[in-house]
C-alpha cells in the first residue's frame, strides 16, 4: 500500500478546501514562482485543486497536475483549466512518464504518503537530466501530530486580521473550516518530520539541495545533473 490510511479525506471537504487555499493567495505558489523555473513541461504532484498548477501554467508548454483526490480534480478541471493543463486522478507511484519534467513540484503532499523515501526517489525519477525538483511539506519540531489547539487558536487570534484582510464574510469562513470536525480530523491524522528529518531525508536523496524555513513548512529545491551524469 502506497499512501496512509484514508487517503482520500479531502473528498468530504473538497469545495471548502478550495475556498480556504483560495483565501490564501501566494501560499500554494510564492515560494515556487519565486525560483523562476521556466520549461517545456511541469509536474505537480498532489495538485489539489490545480493552485499551482495554474500558476505554472504560465511559465511552461505544458503542465500535469496529478492527484488521488477525484473531486479536488473535477474542482480544478472546472476551475483553473488551460489548454496546456492535464489534470490526472492517479496515485503518485502509479505514474510512470518516459518523457520526464523540466520541474517536478510537490506542496504538502509528501506527508501523506506511507513510504516517505519511496515518494522521493520516485520524484527523482521523473525529472529530467537539468530539471528541478520543489517539494514543500509541513514539519513540526515538537511532535510528529500538532494537537487540535495548534490550529484552532491561532485561527482565533488572527480573525480580527482576517476581517481586515478577507471581510467578515470570508474570515468568519475560515474560522468555521479551522474548527470543522473534518479538516480537524485530517489534520490530526497527519505525521510530520521535524525541520532535522526533513534535511537529512530530503538530502540523502537529493545531495546539494537548497532549502528554505517557511516557518510552518520546509521548501527544497534541487538541480538534476545534466543528461550523461544523473544518478538516481
Amino acid at each position: 500500500m502506497t499512501q496512509k490510511a484514508d487517503p482520500q479525506s479531502f473528498d468530504r471537504f473538497a469545495l471548502d478546501y478550495d475556498r480556504f487555499v483560495s483565501l490564501l493567495p501566494g501560499q500554494n505558489t510564492g515560494w515556487l514562482l519565486g525560483l523562476g523555473l521556466k520549461g517545456h513541461r511541469a509536474l505537480d504532484a498532489g495538485c489539489g485543486s490545480g493552485h499551482a498548477v495554474e500558476a505554472l501554467a504560465d511559465s511552461f508548454d505544458e503542465v500535469v497536475g496529478l492527484d488521488l483526490s477525484a473531486p479536488l480534480i473535477e474542482i480544478a478541471k472546472a476551475r483553473r483549466s488551460r489548454p496546456n493543463v492535464r489534470y490526472v486522478v492517479k496515485d503518485l507511484f502509479d505514474l510512470e512518464d518516459q518523457d520526464g519534467f523540466d520541474t517536478v513540484y510537490s506542496h504538502t503532499m509528501l506527508h501523506h504518503l506511507g513510504d516517505y523515501r519511496a515518494g522521493l526517489e520516485h520524484l527523482k525519477r521523473l525529472v529530467r537530466p537539468g530539471g528541478t525538483v520543489a517539494l514543500i511539506d509541513n514539519v513540526c519540531d515538537l511532535y510528529p501530530t500538532p494537537p487540535r489547539t495548534a490550529y484552532t487558536w491561532p485561527a482565533l487570534w488572527s480573525f480580527p486580521g482576517e476581517i481586515r484582510r478577507v471581510g467578515l464574510r470570508d474570515a468568519w469562513f475560515q474560522l468555521r473550516f479551522w474548527h470543522s470536525r473534518r479538516w480537524l480530523s485530517h489534520l490530526l491524522s497527519d505525521r510530520y518530520l521535524s525541520r532535522k528529518q526533513f534535511r537529512e531525508l530530503c538530502g540523502s536523496v537529493f545531495p546539494g539541495a537548497r532549502f528554505d524555513d517557511l516557518g510552518f513548512a520546509l521548501a527544497m529545491a534541487w538541480t538534476a545533473p545534466p543528461s550523461g551524469s544523473q544518478v538516481h
